[in-house]
């Protein structure tokens, strides 16, 4: 049983996870649908053996009021009836004071573990969804029949909402989960009716799956301006997860990284060994660029300061060829008396090598899919030889015993060098994990830092709308992400570590070459801080380029948005 469930959950997520594979079932399901408001609804439940509707034969609609409605079943159908099951499944309808549809939706196999549960939804013509901002794939064109789709927690979904345009009006759903569960949402084209249907997923958390299952509600609605249906899920995230926006966050932080003009990328060692500075070397052009902008409003910011970069994740100790512990302890010092505030880059949930994870015992830690596998690190071509290289795991930092060791190295780091703050990579990484939470973990994390250093300064890459609020600084690969510049709300933003260098080079970041990258093409300058990126040897090439680019930082200023209120 346990393996059938484990080979099941994989074939899942490996089917749905392929676009060519992704469209409606090749039969009428014969999925009952119920009206209401003008619009059809149906419920599926999907198991670890199979996905049923309510069986017709056994199925009852009560229509309570004008306002509300319930269909349920007492037996499953599947295959379009040829399979016959037990069980139960509801699908509430109704209408809210403000004259939304709350969708409530629930479902229970006698024997097979419930996974998922689905309501589907007819007669809206959708033209497009719209989940994110454009960079970050978040707008999907509905056309030529071919489904579109997307998941949350995700770059191109970072909050549990999506709106569906039409010709006339743009529709909104909004799930009103307490918790961090995976949602989906879709829209197909029905051959049989020919017509689109919206697909709505609620998964259960893998670390808790039963026979049962039941969606938080779903609320259903359209022409509300965009930036209300936002703001509703900010006072959830305020409410439900204790986020706090930063206008009301300790004044140690908020009133220095208002005042902040400049970060500054001082790349360390390319993942071939290829130095780009030395922490001498670095603390060199800090004093340079500290003659145009005031240090107070600078922040330096260390990738690869620990050694190759990626390599030997998550050891992070100072590179011997840099410079070694004194060199980066003669770094800080410089940039301490420059009033320059000095922050170092972690492997963060990216990256622990397979070296680091056998030597401490740690195979086990790493950021499993719902099928119980870890995560590869293994997308990048790290040396050009046209081979990718699998270094380790992406890691669960809700795994305890990892989450002590970063929260361990962290405090070191901060007791032996006195940097003012540390940068988590990649803490978008979530799973539907059947053991620890990753969100869980960055919470900790976070909460225990802040505990033991509130002076200290933490940031991190990447990410959706619970995590936003646990970091000081952000930094996204597609640019500033969030529906009407939501990350504002909670955090602030400078660019992407691929920012490039006056030659174009991205440093030790995999792009490369990226002064035509969407590093800065994505970027909305008016809301993200100035950057800079700066190797040994640049002052003396590009001296009058960056003085001009520092001179002109100086006078920049965050553009006000409606919900940093």
């Amino acid at each position: 049983m346990k393996n059938k469930l484990v080979l099941s959950f994989f074939l899942f997520v490996f089917s749905f996870g392929l676009y060519a594979q992704f469209g409606t079932i090749g039969y009428d399901f014969k999925d009952p649908y119920v009206d209401f408001k003008g619009l059809k609804f149906a419920i599926r439940l999907s198991t670890d053996n199979n996905i049923y509707c309510p069986n017709p034969e056994q199925m009852n609609i009560k229509k309570l009021s004008e306002n509300e409605v319930v269909l349920h079943s007492n037996s499953l159908s599947s295959a379009g009836g040829q399979l016959i099951s037990g069980g139960s499944i509801e699908l509430k309808l109704s209408l809210t004071a403000d004259n939304r549809i709350s969708i409530s939706a629930k479902g229970s196999h006698p024997t097979e573990i419930s996974k998922t549960i689905l309501v589907l939804i007819k007669g809206i013509k959708v033209k497009s969804m719209v989940s994110e901002q454009p960079q970050a794939k978040g707008v999907k064109d509905f056309k030529d029949k071919k489904g579109i789709r997307v998941s949350y927690p995700s770059r191109a979904a970072t909050m549990p909402l999506v709106f569906f345009t039409t010709s006339d009006k743009e529709w909104h759903v909004i799930s009103k989960d307490r918790k961090i569960r995976k949602k989906g949402f879709a829209c197909l084209y029905d051959h049989l009716t020919n017509e689109p249907v919206i697909l709505l997923s609620h998964d259960a958390d893998m670390r808790k799956i039963s026979t049962n299952i039941k969606a938080p509600q779903w609320v259903l609605g359209n022409d509300l301006p965009r930036i209300e249906v936002v703001k509703e899920r900010c006072v959830d995230l305020e409410e439900y997860f204790g986020l706090t926006p930063f206008n009301r966050k300790q004044k140690v932080h908020k009133d220095w990284i208002d005042n902040l003009k400049l970060v500054t990328f001082l790349h360390g060692t390319h993942w071939t060994g290829y130095i780009f500075n030395t922490y001498d070397q670095m603390g060199e052009q800090l004093e340079w660029i500290s003659q145009t902008v005031d240090g107070k409003q600078i922040l330096v910011f260390l990738p690869a300061w620990d050694g190759r970069y990626y390599v030997n994740y998550p050891e992070h100790e100072p590179e011997r060829r840099m410079g070694g512990s004194d060199g980066l302890k003669r770094l800080v010092k410089k940039a301490h008396r420059l009033g320059m505030k000095i922050v170092l880059m972690l492997g963060g949930p990216n990256l622990s090598t397979f070296e680091f994870l056998k030597k401490n015992d740690m195979m086990g830690t790493g950021l499993k899919t719902p099928s119980g596998h870890q995560e590869l690190q293994n997308w990048l071509d790290w040396n050009t030889d046209l081979k990718i290289e699998t270094m380790g795991l992406i890691m669960n930092f809700g795994h305890p015993k990892y989450l002590d060791y970063m929260i361990s190295k962290t405090s070191e780091l901060f007791d032996i060098y006195g940097i003012d703050g540390v940068f988590l990579d990649g803490t978008l990484r979530w799973q539907n994990s059947p053991d620890y939470s990753a969100y869980e973990g960055l919470v900790k994390y976070t909460k225990e830092i802040r505990k033991k250093y509130p002076q200290k300064l933490i940031m991190g890459e990447d990410g959706y709308d619970a995590v936003y609020g646990l970091f000081d600084l952000f930094h996204t690969s597609g640019g500033p992400l969030g529906l009407e510049n939501y990350l504002l709300r909670y955090t602030r933003q400078f660019y992407y570590l691929a920012y490039p260098s006056e030659n174009g080079s991205a440093g030790i970041h995999e792009i490369g070459w990226s002064n035509d990258s969407h590093t800065i093409k994505n970027a909305d300058p008016k809301y993200t801080i100035p950057s800079i990126s700066l190797f040994y040897g640049d002052k003396e090439k590009y001296g009058f380029q960056i003085r001009e680019k520092l001179k002109s930082y100086k006078n920049w200023e965050l553009k006000w948005t409606p919900l940093m209120e």
